[in-house]
C-alpha cells in the first residue's frame, strides 16, 4: 500500500514538473523584465500570483507568498527551500537568482541569460515536436497503403480465386478496406490531439452539426430513394462538402486572424521598443504603435487598444477586451507583461527591447513550425487521392474479374450487379474516410480539428 502511495506521489510529481517546464520560459521573461524595471522578488511573485495565464507557476508563487507572509520568513529562503520540493528547473532557477542577489553579482545578466536559455529549449522542444507531427502524418499515409496491401494480398490468396464473391460463411474482404481505413483515422485522431495542443479554440459543434447534418441527410435521402442511382457516390461527396463550407470559412477567418495577431504583436513591441528609444511615455508608445492600419484582421482590435488608452481606461479593462477577441496564449502573454511593466512603472527602455526581443522570437519560433508542416497538407491530400484511386481501381478489377470468366449470361449478369454494389460501398468508405483524413490533417497542422474543414 505504502509502495503504491509512493509511486502516486511520485507520478504527480512528474505531472506537476512537466506542466511547471512548459511555463518556465514564459516566467523567467517576466521576472526577466521586471527585474530589470527594478523589482525584487516579493514583489515580482505578488504580481506572478495575479497572473492566470501561467496557472502552475501562479499556485507555486502563493506557495511561497503564503510562507512569507504568514510564517515571516525571509523570502530568499523562502525561494531556496523550493528546490527539490517542486519541478527542478523551477528550484534551480531561484536558487540561481537567490544566490546571485547574495552574491552582489549582475542579477539582470543572470536572468536574462536563463530567459535566453530557457528560450532555445523551447525552441527546440518545438522543432521536436515538429517532427513527430511528421513522423505521424508518415506513419498515417503508410498505414492507408498498408490495408489496401493486405486487402489485395487476402483477395489474392483466398480459396475461391480472384473475383470469385465469398460465400455466406465467408469472411469478406472488402470489409478491411471500408472498415480498417475508419478505424485507423480514429487511432491516429487520438495520438493527434494528444500530441499537437490547440492553440486555436474549436468551433462550436452545435453549429457545426446545424450546418452540416442537412446537406447529409438531404444526399443520402436522395441516395435511398434512388433519384439517380448512377450518381449516388458524386451525391454523397456533394453533402459532404456541404457540411464543411460553413466550419471552413468560419475557421479560416479565425485562423487567419489569429496569424495576423501573431504577427502585428512582434511588430507592435518593437515598434513599441523603438518609440520607447525617442522618450515618449510608454502609454504614447503603445498608442502610437497601434494606429497602424497593416495589421490585416487584427487591425480593429489594435485600434481599440489605442482609442481605449486616449480614453484614459485602464490596463485591466484593455486586457480583458484583448481576452474576449484573442484565445492564443503567445498573444495574450506578450500583452499582459507590457501592461504589468507599464502599470508597475516601468517601461524603460531596455525592457521594453528585450520584450520585444521575446515577442519576435515567439513570433519566428511559431512561424517556422507551421511552415514545416504546411507541405504535408497537400503530401497528404494527393496520398488520399491516390490511395483512394488506386484502391478503387483494384476494387473494380479484382470483383469485374469473375463476371467476365463466367461463361452463363445469367450468372454473369448477377456477379456485374454485385460488383457495381460493392464498387459503390467501397466508393461510400472512401468518401467517409477522405472526409475523416482532413480532420486528421487539419489538426495535426493547426492544431484544432475545425482546422480539418
Amino acid at each position: 500500500m505504502s509502495f503504491l502511495k509512493e509511486h502516486e506521489k511520485k507520478d504527480q510529481q512528474k505531472k506537476v514538473s512537466k506542466k511547471l517546464g512548459d511555463e518556465m520560459p514564459f516566467f523567467m521573461t517576466i521576472v526577466t523584465l521586471l527585474a530589470t524595471s527594478g523589482f525584487g522578488p516579493y514583489t515580482i511573485f505578488t504580481k506572478i500570483k495575479e497572473l492566470e495565464l501561467l496557472p502552475n507557476v501562479r499556485i507555486e508563487s502563493i506557495r511561497i507568498l503564503k510562507k512569507i507572509d504568514i510564517l515571516g520568513k525571509d523570502p530568499l529562503a523562502v525561494m531556496l527551500e523550493t528546490k527539490g520540493k517542486v519541478s527542478s528547473d523551477f528550484g534551480e532557477f531561484l536558487s540561481g537568482w537567490v544566490s546571485s542577489i547574495q552574491s552582489g553579482g549582475n542579477v539582470v545578466n543572470y536572468l536574462t541569460t536563463k530567459m535566453n536559455n530557457a528560450f532555445e529549449l523551447y525552441e527546440s522542444q518545438q522543432k521536436e515536436l515538429a517532427g513527430k507531427v511528421q513522423t505521424l502524418i508518415e506513419t498515417y499515409m503508410t498505414m492507408q497503403i498498408v490495408v489496401l496491401a493486405v486487402y489485395i494480398i487476402i483477395t489474392a490468396t483466398s480459396t475461391d480465386g480472384v473475383g470469385t464473391p465469398p460465400g455466406p460463411d465467408d469472411f469478406d474482404p472488402l470489409y478491411i478496406v471500408v472498415i480498417m481505413p475508419p478505424l485507423v483515422s480514429f487511432l491516429f485522431l487520438v495520438i493527434a490531439h494528444r500530441l499537437n495542443k490547440p492553440k486555436i479554440k474549436e468551433l462550436d459543434w452545435k453549429k457545426i452539426l446545424m450546418f452540416g447534418i442537412p446537406g447529409v441527410l438531404a444526399a443520402v435521402a436522395i441516395m435511398l430513394l434512388g433519384v439517380m442511382a448512377d450518381y449516388n457516390l458524386y451525391i454523397l461527396g456533394g453533402g459532404l462538402i456541404a457540411s464543411a463550407v460553413w466550419p471552413a470559412l468560419k475557421f479560416k477567418a479565425k485562423y487567419t486572424f489569429v496569424i495576423d495577431a501573431e504577427s502585428a504583436t512582434a511588430t507592435i513591441m518593437r515598434d513599441v521598443a523603438e518609440a520607447r528609444k525617442a522618450n515618449l511615455g510608454p502609454e504614447k508608445c503603445v498608442i502610437r504603435a497601434k494606429k497602424r492600419k497593416d495589421y490585416g484582421l487584427f487591425n480593429p482590435v489594435g485600434n481599440g487598444i489605442a482609442n481605449k488608452l486616449e480614453w484614459g481606461m485602464t490596463l485591466d479593462d484593455i486586457f480583458e477586451f484583448i481576452k474576449k477577441h484573442v484565445s492564443s496564449f503567445q498573444i495574450l502573454i506578450n500583452y499582459k507583461v507590457l501592461f504589468e511593466i507599464i502599470s508597475s512603472g516601468g517601461g524603460n527602455v531596455n525592457t521594453l527591447d528585450t520584450l520585444a526581443g521575446v515577442a519576435e522570437r515567439m513570433h519566428t519560433i511559431e512561424k517556422t513550425k507551421r511552415e514545416q508542416l504546411k507541405p504535408y497538407v497537400m503530401v497528404g491530400f494527393m496520398l488520399i487521392a491516390i490511395t483512394g484511386f488506386t484502391t478503387l481501381l483494384v476494387i473494380e478489377s479484382l470483383t469485374s474479374l469473375g463476371a467476365q470468366l463466367e461463361t452463363e449470361d445469367e450468372k454473369r449478369a448477377a456477379l456485374e450487379l454485385e460488383a457495381k454494389s460493392r464498387f459503390e460501398l467501397l466508393g461510400i468508405a472512401i468518401l467517409v474516410q477522405s472526409w475523416i483524413s482532413g480532420l486528421f490533417l487539419g489538426k495535426i497542422t493547426t492544431g484544432s480539428f475545425s482546422g480539418g474543414f
